[in-house]
């Protein structure tokens, strides 16, 4: 299992493009490195998109494994933060549709009764009702809200244009305001 952190102190990759080249030259060193930098956003993106802890490391894995392989393909058009997001989306849409054809059945919702003694208030119900959401409003409001991208930055990652992301966003919002209402 990969264990390494990133600290807040953390730079943008563009700012350092010898990284990127000892990257795409597959140095060991580099992957460490790069590792490092991005595994926490990675990661955090990862548990959002899933909405279930027991996958997360595996597909974390599995995302640095994929840049690992894939390292000559990093063509620097966008950052390398943003690369790696991306493989992770990918990732998580395969892990989903893995379990659900696993399961072959919807996913279980607790009782109101565990609910409330789970929960953390409003923070939670949100969680719940992005949960809900589809995956690709989900994917949406993981990025731009939770991980504070761009639209610009979304549109680049998920491979659609900015207005895509605005009508996206705009349902997502919709949904997630109706969902909220029923909750309280």
């Amino acid at each position: 299992m990969i264990q390494t952190s990133a600290g807040p102190d953390q730079q943008a990759d563009s700012s350092d493009p010898r990284l990127i080249e000892r990257f795409r030259e597959g140095e060991p060193a580099a992957l460490d490195e790069v590792i490092e930098r991005y595994q926490l956003d990675v990661t955090r993106t990862v548990r959002r998109l899933l909405g279930w802890r027991g996958d997360v490391e595996d597909v974390v894995q599995e995302v640095f494994l994929a840049a690992l392989r894939r390292h000559r393909t990093f063509r620097g058009q966008s950052s390398l933060k943003t690369w790696l997001i991306a493989i992770a989306i990918r990732r998580c849409r395969s892990q989903r549709r893995r379990f659900w054809k696993s399961w072959l059945l919807p996913q279980r919702e607790e009782s109101p009764a565990d609910e409330s003694i789970q929960r953390d208030e409003v923070a939670e119900q949100v969680r719940i009702a992005v949960r809900k959401l589809g995956t690709k409003e989900r994917e949406v409001v993981v990025l731009y809200y939770l991980e504070e991208l761009s639209v610009a930055e979304v549109a680049k990652i998920l491979g659609i244009s900015e207005g895509a992301i605005d009508v996206r966003l705009h349902r997502a919002r919709k949904k997630l305001k109706e969902m909220l209402s029923c909750m309280n």
